[in-house]
């Protein structure tokens, strides 16, 4: 009798259990996923590329391309250079005859003035977009709101 019931007797669980292990993992996993969407949602507008800009109607107006721009950037230790193509939307017909007869030493001027004025870190990827507002805004000043977007055809500094 005393054997049998050395037989049955049971060992307390001192282990983990399976049920601990596959919670905690699924709990794990989740926080993996949330935290992913969670970082990419709030990094997507902070990314090149990635910006969408409010008012586009998805048609291409009138093309002015002015050419290839070479400029010194500021800095103070170092030359630095710039060299970029740029091409400029335009909403009408007249406007493009216009500036293509006459205003475009005019408004490649403009554009010199604002690309030297800048540094390096000015021209970087993350606020190329911020240049391409102070380029249309400067050149819509000269046309009365005639350009609807800016372009760069290339973008290299050095």
């Amino acid at each position: 009798m005393a054997e049998e019931k050395i037989g049955k007797e049971t060992t307390p669980q001192t282990g983990i259990s399976i049920k601990f292990i596959a919670i905690c993992l699924i709990l794990f996993l989740a926080t993996i996923g949330g935290s992913y969407f969670a970082i990419k949602t709030a990094l997507a507008p902070l990314l090149p590329g990635n910006t969408v800009n409010k008012g586009e109607t998805g048609t291409i107006g009138n093309l002015i391309d002015l050419g290839e721009f070479t400029v010194n950037v500021l800095d103070v230790n170092m030359s630095r250079y710039l060299k970029t193509e740029i091409v400029i939307e335009v909403t009408d017909d007249k406007k493009k005859k216009e500036i293509e007869s006459n205003l475009k030493p005019v408004l490649r001027d403009e554009v010199i003035s604002i690309l030297s004025s800048k540094t390096l870190a000015d021209l970087d990827s993350r606020h190329r977009n911020e240049l391409k507002k102070e380029i249309k805004d400067k050149l819509n000043k000269r046309l009365n709101n005639a350009i609807s977007n800016v372009y760069f055809d290339s973008f290299i500094t050095q």
